[in-house]
């Protein structure tokens, strides 16, 4: 790029230096009324064609907005109706979890929390039985996994 840029100077300064001593020469000879209308012809020339290009270019303009307006149309319709089509989804996903909600609520407060004091009775029951017709004291779960244990390697000893 920097190289494009040393180009584009190098050319600006030699047709610069070209167009003086083209100037110079015309001078000299008596031509420079001759080299003026040429200069100005040129340059009208150049003004109409750069005019035309504009037009040109406008229109193209004017072209690719209407084709991406055409374009966008459709897309934009797409779009609208994904839209919708997600929101009628929240809306349903909102209405289930709100229904999960109250179903939760109640089993817990219709089936959980009564099955839990229930064996938690039944559980204290025992224990209150096992300590009152025991002989004064409770084995802790400890004691009777070591006497499952000490069975069973007798049972399987025996064997």
């Amino acid at each position: 790029m920097k190289a494009a840029v040393r180009y584009l100077i190098i050319a600006g300064v030699v047709l610069l230096v070209l167009i003086i001593v083209g100037l110079v020469f015309a001078t000299i000879y008596g031509t420079l009324l001759n080299v003026l209308y040429i200069f100005l012809i040129t340059l009208a020339l150049l003004l109409v064609v750069a005019t035309g290009l504009q037009v040109f270019s406008i229109f193209l303009l004017v072209r690719t907005i209407i084709t991406v307006r055409d374009e966008v149309k459709p897309l934009l319709e797409s779009v609208q109706e994904t839209i919708n089509i997600v929101k009628d989804t929240a809306q349903t996903a909102g209405h289930t979890v709100s229904t999960l909600g109250t179903a939760t609520k109640l089993t817990g407060e219709l089936a959980v929390v009564p099955s839990v004091r229930a064996a938690a009775a039944v559980v204290a029951g025992q224990q209150m039985v096992r300590t009152f017709l025991g002989k004064g004291m409770t084995r802790s779960r400890s004691d009777q996994r070591r006497q499952q244990q000490k069975d069973a390697l007798a049972g399987a000893g025996g064997e």
